[in-house]
C-alpha cells in the first residue's frame, strides 16, 4: 500500500472515530433545547409577538443552584430581555430568553447577554429563535 493511500485511510479513519464520539455524546442542540424550554413562556411571549431565542453556555460552569441562579440574575437584567423569562439548565450548558424584537434586535440581546455573562467568563452560543411565524429556526440558516 502507498503512503498516499495509507495517509487517505487513516484520515477517513480519524474522521469515523469523531463521528462516532459526536454521535455518543447523548447531548444534542435539541435535548439542550429542551432542558430550558418553558411552554408558558413560549406561549406566553408569542402570544405578545415576541421571540424566544436559545443558546449554549461556554465557560466554567459549576453545577448546582448557585450558579443557575447567578446565570439568571444577570441575563435577566440585560436590556431586552423579557423580565421573568430567563431559563438556565447548567448540567446542560443552556439557556433561553423571551424578547420584544421590535423594541430590541436580537443582535443587541445576544450582545447584552454575552456581555453582562462575561463576568462569570461564560459566552454565548446562539442556536435558535423561536418566533411566531416560523416556528423553530436554525441561526445561521434563515
Amino acid at each position: 500500500m502507498s503512503a498516499r493511500a495509507r495517509a487517505v485511510l487513516g484520515a477517513a479513519g480519524l474522521l469515523l472515530a469523531f463521528q462516532g464520539a459526536a454521535a455518543a455524546c447523548g447531548i444534542c442542540v435539541e435535548d439542550k433545547i429542551a432542558a430550558v424550554y418553558d411552554h408558558a413562556i413560549v406561549t406566553q411571549a408569542l402570544g405578545r409577538k415576541h421571540h424566544v431565542a436559545f443558546f449554549l453556555i461556554d465557560g466554567p460552569l459549576v453545577p448546582g443552584a448557585g450558579m443557575r441562579r447567578a446565570i439568571e440574575a444577570l441575563a435577566g437584567s440585560a436590556h431586552g430581555v423579557d423580565k421573568g423569562s430567563v431559563r438556565v439548565s447548567v448540567e446542560a450548558a443552556s439557556l433561553s430568553v423571551a424578547f420584544d424584537p421590535q423594541r430590541v434586535p436580537f443582535a443587541t440581546v445576544h450582545r447584552e447577554l454575552d456581555r453582562k455573562l462575561s463576568s462569570k467568563k461564560l459566552s454565548l452560543l446562539p442556536t435558535r429563535v423561536m418566533d411566531q411565524t416560523a416556528g423553530l429556526r436554525a441561526i445561521g440558516r434563515q
